[in-house]
This record gives structure tokens, sequence and C-alpha cells, in this order.
């Protein structure tokens, strides 16, 4: 190790758990790539042209481009070697040109044996970090299989990066000017998708950042946008108003100029600059205007804490594809809640129609999810009836309980994710639909798959994006702002001002576990209210069971504490198994299920 750089030295230490002779990890999918170009926009926009450029330069190998993570984004040339989606962070793929060069932030250039990973060695490769803002955002790496890199590649990718940096710098002060317009502004591209916005307009739609309105369709926003497109490419200026939507506003917008703008990676861009009132009062959306009346957003799941915001992101990020998404989490977590706000986010015009696979008895789930026509069996209803797959066409599908599905019907159900056709029961011809599936489980899919209880290819299928809803106690720093939310959706339902909680009724319920999770909390804050009689909600305010909990004696195992949790139910409701789980805040098919992992526990 004495003839190696000091930088490769320190490198090959930090890759030390990683196994030399392995392949690099698998790509990314195509749904989860296509997110992270979305992301690094900007950045793809600004890099394209100079990645041409050094292609030109040297003639072989490959350029590409890659985000702060890593992960290859673009390749020009022989993506053979590093095709897009390779993750080359160097916690992952040990000693690598673009993975060294972000962790040391400047450039490298890493050759042959240096390279950590046995399955490099014929690459010679040189990086340069790219700095937005004088922030990392990426790196440009220039890779030559088989053959040296020019003595001055080091100095050349380090031009390229700053001026891609520089470029991206520059499109950060574009935003800053149109931050100081008075005025509401979109950007948006040839086929009516939002690419920026305005600070102004931000605020206007409620939005946290503005990159949550990127590669959003115009019209989810402006309902006539179509009629307005048309007038921004005719010729007159003509004074033109139209409203805008959000989750619970309306307002009435007046165009005031407009300007096309042409660039080389867009054949077209539109400015679309309007002015509103300040002083429109709030006003509740009318039914037939709003996208989703009845569903859950993100910005109705409350939770602040690292763990939540990092899943609401990722949930956000899902709900710009149409990829399959499996939920899961234990019981009580949220997620049909969850379901429905990806849904909200997302661009799906159709409904969200949900469906509880364990709930409808398995002979007549092939006919409620694909349904029937008449005379197929005995009691079919005259005309014939839908079944969720089309009633959900344009739309989502949410099935709860997946893995309560009887396997016969698992086969059905991995055929519509294989051709996306269905046939109702009876009928001899199939119907294209569009139907986007998240599906959500509280059990373990592949325990059940190696237990033969889930087909193994429906699982995969199924698990393109999942996302894993945390336990309650694994966020209680989350515990105030739902107890306060609980309780105004509370007061709003009694018509009537709820008190507020005592310090000491608080410590309680962050000292709690909460085994049945944010169902249970809402569970105790409603019987809390009732005991409270309007006055302030004491700890004797609380279910007996919260008042008995001490965390000290409760088992480190989490799973043995749940199962504590409901022995202790049991015995209190004499085994009766409909007591405990409505006491539990869980269906009775979910505690008998928790039961199996039971021993020596008599049922009455």
């Amino acid at each position: 190790m004495d003839s190696l750089r000091p930088e490769i030295i320190k490198s090959w230490h930090r890759s030390k758990n990683i196994d030399p002779l392995k392949g690099l990890k698998p790509r990314l999918s195509e749904e989860m790539l296509d997110i992270k170009q979305n992301e690094s926009r900007e950045l793809l926009s600004a890099a394209r042209p100079i990645m041409e450029e050094l292609f030109a330069m040297i003639g072989k190998g490959l350029v590409c481009i890659a985000d702060d993570e890593g992960y290859v984004l673009e390749v020009i040339g022989n993506a053979e070697f590093l095709p897009p989606g390779t993750p080359c962070k160097e916690n992952q793929a040990g000693t690598n040109c673009i993975g060294t060069s972000l962790v040391e932030e400047r450039p490298l250039e890493i050759s042959g044996y240096e390279h950590y990973r046995r399955c490099l060695h014929s690459l010679n490769s040189a990086a340069a970090p790219i700095k937005g803002d004088s922030e990392i955002i990426g790196a440009v790496c220039v890779i030559s299989p088989f053959h040296d890199l020019p003595k001055d590649i080091l100095q050349i990718v380090s031009f390229a990066a700053k001026t891609i940096g520089s470029q991206v710098s520059e499109k950060t002060k574009i935003d800053s000017i149109i931050d100081c317009l008075q005025y509401g502004l979109f950007i948006i591209d040839g086929n009516g998708t939002i690419i920026n916005i305005n600070k102004r307009t931000q605020e206007l739609l409620g939005l946290d950042h503005r990159k949550d309105i990127i590669s959003k369709p115009l019209s989810m926003y402006v309902p006539d946008a179509k009629d307005l497109l048309e007038i921004l490419m005719g010729e007159s200026l003509d004074k033109y108003t139209f409203e805008i939507i959000t989750r619970n506003r309306i307002f009435t917008c007046t165009l005031r100029v407009q300007q096309k703008l042409r660039k080389s990676t867009n054949p077209q861009e539109t400015v679309i600059l309007f002015s509103f009132s300040d002083n429109i009062s709030t006003t509740k959306r009318p039914p037939k205007l709003k996208t989703h009346p009845h569903l859950f957003t993100f910005d109705d799941l409350v939770g602040s804490s690292p763990t939540w915001r990092n899943i609401v992101k990722l949930g956000t990020k899902a709900a710009r594809v149409n990829s399959t998404i499996l939920l899961t989490g234990e019981s009580g977590t949220g997620k049909e809640m969850f379901a429905q706000a990806i849904h909200s986010a997302s661009n799906r015009k159709g409904p969200l129609v949900p469906i509880n696979c364990g709930a409808i008895p398995r002979e007549l789930l092939q006919s409620e999810l694909f349904g029937y026509i008449e005379g197929s069996f005995t009691g079919a209803k005259k005309g014939g009836s839908l079944g969720k797959f089309e009633m959900a066409d344009s739309g989502t599908l949410f099935l709860d309980e997946i893995g309560e599905m009887p396997m016969e019907m698992q086969v059905s159900l991995l055929r519509f994710l294989q051709d996306k056709k269905v046939i109702r029961v009876g009928a001899a011809k199939s119907k294209d639909v569009d139907v986007r599936i998240i599906a959500a489980t509280n059990i373990d899919l592949e325990e059940a798959v190696s237990e033969n209880r889930f087909r193994d290819d429906l699982y995969y299928r199924l698990n393109v994006i999942k996302i894993e809803l945390p336990p309650l106690r694994d966020r209680k720093e989350d515990i105030p702002g739902l107890v306060n939310s609980i309780i105004q959706d509370l007061s709003q339902e009694v018509y009537q001002d709820i008190s507020h909680l005592e310090n000491e009724t608080l410590e309680v319920l962050m000292t709690y576990n909460w085994p049945g999770n944010v169902r249970e909390l809402r569970n105790v804050i409603e019987h809390a209210v009732v005991f409270a009689e309007g006055n302030p909600i004491t700890p004797e305010c609380l279910p007996f069971r919260l008042l008995d909990f001490k965390e000290a004696d409760q088992p480190k195992d989490l799973k043995g504490h749940e199962l504590e949790i409901i022995k202790k139910f049991l015995d209190q409701n004499n085994g009766n198994i409909s007591e405990t789980a409505r006491a539990l805040g869980i269906t009775r098919s979910t505690l008998y299920r928790k039961l199996n992992h039971i021993k020596n526990i008599s049922i009455q």
C-alpha cells in the first residue's frame, strides 16, 4: 500500500467493509431513476451540452453525470460500463471516481487497480464534484475502459464541473430575480408542464418548497389551462381572467404578459405572468372543482419528526410516477391515509377506489375486483356490475390487507399487473384499464412468501416502490402535534371547544409505547375528551392501561412488548376477542393473526 496515493489509501480504509470481489449493487428501477432525473432537472439541463463537448474531446469511453448521492443520472457514450441508475456512492461501490471525489470534495483521477472493486479494474476515470452556490449538487465523470486518459484530464473535468455549476447558479440567480416580481408567475414547457414558479406563486399555492410543483401539469391548478394556453399561443394579448384552485381557496387572476423562450433542451417554454388580489377571502372549494374532495393530502398528515418527514418526502416522490406502491407498517400507522395523500398529490385524474382484501368473502372477491355480466351467476344484478378495477380507471386502486388475498385471486391480480386488462366474470372479451395500484399490509410478505402463503412473483410486482410507515413509538416527538390535530377534529365533530391537555397528561402519552399506533392515540384522546366533560384533560381522564404502563418494566423486544400488551388486554376482557380488539383499536382478524404468535393463552 506504500505505492498508493494517500487519497486512495484513505478511501480503501473507508471501503474496508465492502467485498471487493462482488459486483456493483443493482441499478435503480426505471421509475426511481425517473424520479431522480426529475429532481436534478436543472443540473442535467446545464450538463448535457458540456458532456457532449467532453465526449467529443476524449473520443472514446463515456461521459456521465451523477447526483450528490452518487447515482449515475445520464451517460453519453458506451453506457455498458456504467449504466444510468448505477449507485457509485463510496460506501456502496468502494473507491471509485464519482463516489470518492464527492467524499473528498475535489477532482480526482483513479486508474485501474486503484478502484476498490475488481469489476472496476479495467476503468481509467476522472471526476470532479459540481458545486452550485458553494453546495455540492453532483459530479461529472469521464471514463475510458482499457485506455489511458489525456494527461490534462483533471483540468478538463474541473473546468467542466465549474461551468456546469455556474450555469446552475445562474438559474438560481434567475429564481432570485423572478422572486422579486410583484406578480405571480408560471413557466411551463410545450406540454403544459410546470417547470418553474416564483416565490409569489409558491405562497399563493401554499407550497413549502418550489420543487413540490415542478413537473406537475398546469391543469392541476388552473382548470381552464387549455383555454389559457390557446390565448397565449395567439397573437392577441387582450385582458384575460382565469381561476387558480388551491386546496381550500379560489383565486381569480388576470393575465398580464406572456413571453415565449426557446432553448435547445426544450422546444418551447412559456412564461405566464398574472396578477391577483391579496385581499381575497378564504373560500371553501366547491365540490365540483375539488380534485379529490374527501381525501387526505400530505398537508393533512401531521408530523415534523425527521423520520416522518423522510417518509412524506418519499411518498411525494412516489406520487409523481405511476409505479405500483407497497405500503407496509403495523396496524394503525395510517396506511390508508397515506395512500390517499399519494393519490391526491399524483396526476391521476380518476378516483381512488379502496377495497379490503381481507373483508370480502373469497368467493365474491373475483366479482368485486373484476365485475360481472348479467346472468353470470345466481343473484347477479340485471345488466351486470362494474368491478373495482373499472371503477378506478384513470385513477388508483387501493388494495388494503393485500396479505389476506386468497392465492387464487393473487393469480388474477398478477395477470392484471402484467397486461393491464380486466375480464368481467362470465364475459369473453377483455377491457384495457389505466389503474395505478397501491397495496398495503401489516404482515411480513417476505415471510408469507417463504411459507407459501403469498406468491413470490406477485410480491416482486407489488414491491416496486416500498414505503414502510413507522410505528408511533418511533416518532414520539410527533405526539403533541397529533394530539392537537385530533382535538381540533373532535371539536368540529361535536361543535364545541374542547379544553387543553395538562402537561402531566402529555407526559403520560409520551411515555406509553402505543401498540395500536395513531389509531389507538385517537381512541385514547376521544375517551379522555368524553371523561373531561369540557374541563382540562387530566391524567385521570385517560384509560387505565396508560396509567398502569411503566416503560421500564416492559420487555426490550418490541414484538414481545406488543404481545404482553395483548395478553394484558385479553385478561382484562376475560378473553373476549371482540372487546380486546376494540380496546386495542385493531380488527378481529388482525388480533387473531397476532395471537398466533402467543403460546399458552386460553381464549374463551
